[in-house]
């Protein structure tokens, strides 16, 4: 089940950000280990475009998987990314949303409220 709900978590979230904008951290945010992939520019968008706004296109995203605690950032090794992209892209792994948005706190919410504890417990083995 934690596994499953890991995998989910995984791609049920993506700050795929075509703009800089300010961000304020998540209480209660996990250290997540940070793993980098420069892609091909289609694969990166075929793993992004999903947390996209309609019509826009983006310039990298960081995935969350709460279970192994790590954030998976995806960039486009066809057209590598500006430094401010890739500071943006690392403060969401690092527990920061965008000023004014819940998404990565929802997600959050919800996963400890699946897990019917704290952070600690996950991938601690089955129940």
């Amino acid at each position: 089940m934690k596994r499953l709900l890991g995998a989910t978590l995984a791609a049920a979230l993506c700050a795929g950000c075509n703009t800089m904008i300010d961000h304020e951290k998540v209480e209660g945010w996990p250290q997540l280990a940070v793993y980098e992939h420069y892609v091909p520019n289609l694969q990166m968008r075929e793993r992004c475009v999903k947390y996209t706004p309609i019509g826009a296109s983006p310039l990298a995203c960081a995935e969350f998987n709460f279970v192994e605690r790590r954030c998976d950032i995806w960039y486009s090794a066809d057209f590598p990314p500006s430094k401010a992209v890739i500071e943006h892209e690392r403060l969401h792994c690092d527990g920061y949303d965008h000023v004014g948005e819940t998404t990565m706190r929802g997600i959050l919410e919800r996963y400890l409220a699946a897990t019917r504890g704290p952070l600690a417990r996950a991938g601690s083995g089955p129940d």
